[in-house]
């Protein structure tokens, strides 16, 4: 486990991992630099063979899928969206909220068992990819509320 800046601090780690989680967004802002293309360059140099990573993408305001796609895709990764939004209704009864996750793997059989369930879509990299010196936080808060 790492605990700190995820991106300053998986850096400076040694060794290599099966399975990396991202979980940074805490509120509706938006760490841009743990989702940039020099970002999930240094994940995937980080990641074992047939690892995965994941991000809790979670947001209230933007949809962030395409955005981690289209970062992913300039590594040479395959990702993966799911949402749940089954806890909206229920929140007030068991303190459970929405989540909206992404993943993404070298290839896609290293995603195992979820590129096979219903809930998961593979996501089309259809976004600018963001860098260290690029970002756009409007496509993502359009994206999130254009008719689907």
């Amino acid at each position: 486990m790492v605990v700190g800046d995820g991106r300053l601090t998986l850096a400076e780690a040694a060794g290599s991992y099966d399975l990396i989680v991202l979980d940074a967004f805490s509120s509706d802002s938006v760490p841009v630099h743990l989702l940039t293309r020099e970002a999930l360059a240094m994940y995937a140099a980080k990641l074992a063979p047939g690892g995965a990573i994941i991000f809790n993408i979670s947001n209230r305001y933007m949809a962030l899928e395409a955005v981690v796609a289209a970062s992913a895709s300039a590594n040479g990764m395959t990702t993966l969206f799911a949402a749940d939004s089954r806890a909206k209704a229920e929140f007030s009864q068991t303190l459970a909220s929405s989540a909206r996750v992404a993943v993404s793997a070298r290839r896609p059989e290293d995603l195992g068992a979820i590129a096979k369930a219903g809930n998961w879509r593979h996501v089309a990299p259809d976004a600018r990819t963001w860098t260290d010196d690029y970002s756009n936080i409007l496509d993502p808060m359009l994206r999130m509320f254009a008719p689907r």
